[in-house]
């Protein structure tokens, strides 16, 4: 009977113990939720907003501050490709 009761307890304690951690990461979650649309509401590109919820959904950044600081260097630095010329591709006032 002893050993139900100890068997009992540790599974208690098991228990509460995993109870607790669910409920703290569920809360950090929640946090981030939260303190991700709170910046998003302070941004002024919404290019950026837009990036960082496409980098987020890829899965490809653990933290949303990971991907908004990829996604402000990518609109900042400038592409290494060169840009087309719009007058090549330009077929208005051609011969035909």
């Amino acid at each position: 009977m002893v050993t139900i009761y100890i068997c009992l307890g540790i599974f208690l304690v098991w228990l509460v113990l995993t109870l607790h951690k669910i409920r703290r990461r569920e809360q950090e979650e929640e946090d981030k939720k939260i303190s991700f649309a709170k910046w998003a509401k302070e941004q002024h590109d919404p290019q950026i907003v837009s990036i960082v919820q496409n980098l987020m959904s890829e899965g490809r950044f653990k933290t949303w501050e990971e991907a908004a600081i990829y996604a402000e260097r990518a609109l900042t630095t400038p592409s290494p490709e060169p840009r087309s010329n719009s007058h090549a591709n330009d077929t208005e006032g051609t011969p035909s």
